[in-house]
Formats: C-alpha cells, sequence, structure tokens
C-alpha cells in the first residue's frame, strides 16, 4: 500500500509541471491578445475644456458620455458649465443637451465626426449686491458643426470639437441694484471650440 501511495506521489509531482505549462500555454494567447481599438468600442466618457466666442465670450469645461451602437452613427450626452464676462454680476451658464454624430474612419487612429443637436441652457446671474434682483434665464439651442478624434492608445483618445450654436432668450441687464429680463425672444450666435480627453471603455 505504501508502494502505491509511494509512486502516486512521485506521478503527481511529475505531472503538475506539465499541467502548470500546459496551463500557461493556453492562457497566453488570452493575455496577450490585442485590446479591441479605440473606435470599435461602443461607449466612452470624456472631460474637456471651451471656450465661446461671438454675441458674448465665455470659457469653462464640460463632460460627455458617447454612445455608438452603429458603424455610421453615434450619440452623445453633454453637460457643461461656463463663466460669461458680464459687469453686472457673475454669469454662469449650463447647457445640458445632445448631439447626433456620424463616425467617419480616416484609418486606425483618427476619426471625423459631423454632428448637429439641441441643447437647453440655464444662464444664471449672481448679482454683485447681497439683496440684489437676478436676472436668471432658460435659453433653447441649435449647434452643428465637426469634430476630430486622434487615438494616443486602444483606451485613450484626444479629440477637438468645433461648432456654430445658434440661441433663443431673452435681453437681460443686471447691474447694482437693478436687474430685468425682456419679455420678448431674440437670438444669439456662437461660436465654440472645444478640446479633450475620452477614454473608450471595454464594451
Amino acid at each position: 500500500m505504501r508502494t502505491y501511495v509511494f509512486a502516486a506521489l512521485i506521478g503527481a509531482s511529475l505531472l503538475l509541471p506539465s499541467f502548470a505549462r500546459a496551463a500557461d500555454a493556453v492562457a497566453a494567447p488570452t493575455l496577450l491578445s490585442p485590446s479591441k481599438p479605440a473606435f470599435d468600442r461602443i461607449l466612452s466618457v470624456a472631460a474637456y475644456g471651451l471656450g465661446w466666442a461671438g454675441a458674448y465670450a465665455g470659457g469653462g469645461g464640460g463632460g460627455r458620455i458617447a454612445l455608438v451602437p452603429h458603424r455610421w452613427f453615434g450619440l452623445d450626452l453633454f453637460g457643461e458649465a461656463v463663466f460669461v464676462p458680464n459687469p453686472g454680476g457673475l454669469r454662469h451658464d449650463h447647457p445640458v443637451g445632445f448631439d447626433l454624430f456620424v463616425p467617419i474612419r480616416l484609418g486606425e487612429r483618427v476619426r471625423l465626426r459631423p454632428l448637429a443637436g439641441m441643447c437647453v441652457v440655464f444662464s444664471l446671474i449672481e448679482p454683485d449686491r447681497k439683496d440684489g434682483p437676478r436676472s436668471d434665464d432658460v435659453l433653447f439651442g441649435l449647434q452643428a458643426g465637426t469634430g476630430v478624434d486622434v487615438a494616443l492608445v486602444d483606451e485613450v483618445s484626444l479629440f477637438t470639437d468645433l461648432k456654430a450654436i445658434g440661441y433663443l432668450g431673452h435681453d437681460r441687464a443686471a447691474l447694482g441694484w437693478t436687474g430685468s429680463v425682456g419679455d420678448g425672444y431674440r437670438t444669439f450666435g456662437l461660436g465654440q471650440a472645444t478640446l479633450g480627453l475620452t477614454v473608450h471603455l471595454p464594451l
């Protein structure tokens, strides 16, 4: 009986390294196989800085979630915070909206994105004086433009977007103890430039 046990132990000690080498050989292709390229991934998140020029200037930042369910269709959902110089108090605008885009591959690592979309902007003016009246407004916007993505690695890409934006809102004034929001609507035209980084999730 002891002989059989001894023989079994010797056999196991000889076979275990072989099993380990076989397991490594099977696992190696999985561990070393190339990951999915950035633009083949369906879901991504991004952060960016932005600037406005046109009817008024401004600067700030934003974030977005992008979904590309088809090779010729994508959707961006974004939220932004922009500070706008204003003599009567601190103005900060908060656009929230979406863009539809067409992802056009120009190679493995470069992609063009013609885009168009809509947004709502919560535009707030904090008066200089503590008890001064506010001049807040909600603007509605349409935007169109194009973006360029450059994949740095499989998980990260650099991007820049240029948009033309038309807003519908009210004339406003805020100075000292006075503040007003006009009754009629008017349009405002802006250009927006963005620069940021996208993280492409493994989906």
